[in-house]
């Protein structure tokens, strides 16, 4: 919650309930793939 509401304020735009819910999953997709991308890629060690 605490990067959600850093990264997109603390108030939805929308009036009505199903604008809110399709804006929070917006924001929620938006989110997720701003993390993906921040991750390291993982690859498997040689062992020697």
């Amino acid at each position: 919650m605490f990067r959600y509401k850093t990264i997109h304020g603390n108030k939805l735009y929308s009036r009505k309930f199903a604008s809110q819910e399709t804006e929070n999953d917006i924001k929620t997709k938006v989110l997720n793939i701003m993390t993906a991308e921040g991750m390291p890629a993982a690859q498997p060690r040689k062992m020697a």
